[in-house]
């Protein structure tokens, strides 16, 4: 039997999605999809698309390079 390669990488979970207007300068619009995930043991974070740029796949990598800058960052601990 032929066994599936299962899929590598980080389980993410999208809450939701959705489109905004955007105004980078007076009079131009620019629509942007926001996506908020959650994955990795980490709080719920949001990414920003251009509506006119989005894919599927740009969207996984978007936010494999978020959770990735985010799991480097540690959370400073100490007694007072």
């Amino acid at each position: 039997m032929a066994e599936k390669k299962q899929e590598e990488g980080i389980p993410v979970t999208v809450l939701v999605r959705r489109e905004i207007s955007n105004y980078p300068k007076i009079n131009y619009e620019v629509k942007m999809i926001l996506v908020t995930y959650i994955g990795a043991g980490l709080a719920p974070a949001t990414i920003q698309i251009e509506k006119l740029k989005y894919t599927p796949q740009l969207e996984k990598q978007m936010i494999h390079q978020d959770l990735e800058a985010r799991m480097k960052k540690r959370p400073e601990t100490y007694k007072v």
